[in-house]
């Protein structure tokens, strides 16, 4: 497409001042990925993942054609080369030295604990530095890739200034709360700085949602259809109503499940042998406190759901393209629901899998006529690993690659454009394409599809 080309505005119903109203669908027709995933499960497997750039790509053309504006399926034109070798070049420039700069700190500083401690924190800084950027380069290459009557979307602000936001708002109140923890450590002691830094933690919480109305902000405004701007003229006050429940709810789960462990440790003895004779914990411990964990993070997510729901509107509602406003409907309800019923169907794909598992280790073991030389105990244990895991694997990947259906289906479904965008005022965009995928967020294992 010539730069400026116009969109189609052909079967649209289109003023004479290029004035249209776009309505959004989505094709409900979920069972085409779930064949999808069990493709994409079986090759990724057989390729050791290597496959997994060229599965994403194959899911994210389907979901684009399955959203339809007035009709029209977007299009997405992104290639899976192109995400591999964006997966390949950070690799190799980023995780690769971080692992290397790993090793050799641990040798040259062999026994010395503090200098390891403080190379893990140099990294886990760094990696939540490189988030952001990962986040947007990931957004601006999908966009570069998507496109609706031959129009695609862009991105046009700085992968670094997003990347330093998202870092500095969270860092900073984080950094704030460990100060004063340290402060109570040395004027009190150091049971009562753990206790102010947990509660320090919890309180600095206040500040997502300022943060998400900052972000939000930042991407919107950076978002163009064509040469078509954006806009969000939203702020964070109208979230902090349905945060106060979000926050508490939360803020008592976390404190119950914290209790939780420690009734556990305390009851059972497990902290003499862990803390004092420091002996491993047993499988049944380990499953107890796993179990714990992951129902405190499902409960606050169930709890939570009803604000990010309020945040999903939010957002929409302040989001201007041309002379429309976007109207989410989504509810606490059906996010909730979302959730729950996505990990049920995890858990499906695991049972699915086992029970493949298991069949075909009865088979292996049962059917007459088989190789009856004995094999030896290293080939045996990886031919029975890779039976009872194999299946699994490829089962959650059919099962998580329909859950993402089921959520995009779900936003695009609640989701309405309100009032008219003039079509014929929409050039096609000028801003560079990336030439590559999103190497780091395929790393950081940022996006999911």
């Amino acid at each position: 497409m010539h730069g400026n080309q116009r969109g189609d505005d052909r079967g649209l119903n289109v003023a004479s001042d290029g004035g249209a109203r776009l309505a959004l669908t989505f094709e409900h027709r979920g069972d085409r990925l779930i064949g999808l995933g069990f493709v994409n499960g079986v090759l990724n497997l057989l390729t050791l993942g290597l496959y997994a750039s060229w599965a994403k790509t194959e899911v994210r053309r389907k979901l684009w054609s399955f959203t339809r504006i007035n009709g029209e399926p977007l299009a997405y034109t992104g290639t899976g080369r192109e995400l591999f070798l964006g997966f390949l070049i950070v690799f190799f420039l980023v995780l690769l030295p971080i692992i290397a700069c790993g090793v050799a700190v641990g040798l040259i500083f062999a026994g010395n604990p503090t200098a390891l401690t403080a190379y893990q924190a140099a990294i886990y800084v760094l990696v939540f530095l490189l988030i952001g950027n990962a986040k947007y380069r990931a957004q601006r290459y999908r966009l570069s890739r998507t496109q609706w009557r031959g129009i695609r979307g862009a991105l046009v602000g700085s992968p670094g200034r997003y990347g330093w936001t998202y870092f500095w708002t969270i860092a900073l109140p984080v950094v704030v709360v460990a100060g004063v923890a340290i402060s109570v450590a040395l004027a009190v002691n150091q049971s009562a700085a753990a206790i102010t830094l947990v509660a320090g933690l919890i309180a600095a919480l206040w500040v997502l949602p300022w943060r998400a109305n900052k972000l939000q902000r930042m991407m919107t405004a950076d978002t163009r259809l064509g040469n078509l701007a954006l806009r969000y003229d939203g702020s964070s006050g109208p979230l902090y109503r349905r945060y106060f429940f979000a926050w508490t709810g939360s803020a008592l789960t976390i404190i119950a499940g914290i209790a939780a462990v420690l009734y556990v440790v305390i009851s059972s003895g497990s902290y003499q042998q862990w803390v004092v004779d420091r002996t491993p914990p047993s499988p049944q411990e380990i499953a107890i406190l796993i179990a714990i964990g992951l129902s405190t993070l499902a409960i606050c997510a169930i709890i939570t759901a009803w604000y990010r729901a309020s945040q999903v509107r939010h957002f929409a509602h302040h989001t201007k393209l041309d002379n429309a406003a976007f109207h989410s409907s989504v509810s606490g309800r059906g996010l909730a629901w979302l959730f729950v019923s996505n990990w049920l169907l995890t858990v499906l794909g695991v049972a699915l899998g086992l029970s493949i598992s298991g069949v075909l280790l009865w088979f292996i073991g049962m059917t007459p006529g088989l190789p009856t030389e004995p094999v030896t105990l290293p080939v045996a244990s990886a031919l029975q690993g890779f039976v009872v895991l194999a299946p699994i694997f490829i089962m959650t990947t059919a099962m998580s690659t329909f859950a993402h259906f089921r959520t995009t289906r779900y936003y695009v479904a609640n989701l309405a454009l309100e009032g008219t965008v003039n079509l014929n005022a929409i050039l096609q965009s000028q801003v560079a394409r990336p030439k590559r995928g999103e190497g780091l967020a395929q790393v950081f294992e940022l996006d999911a599809f």
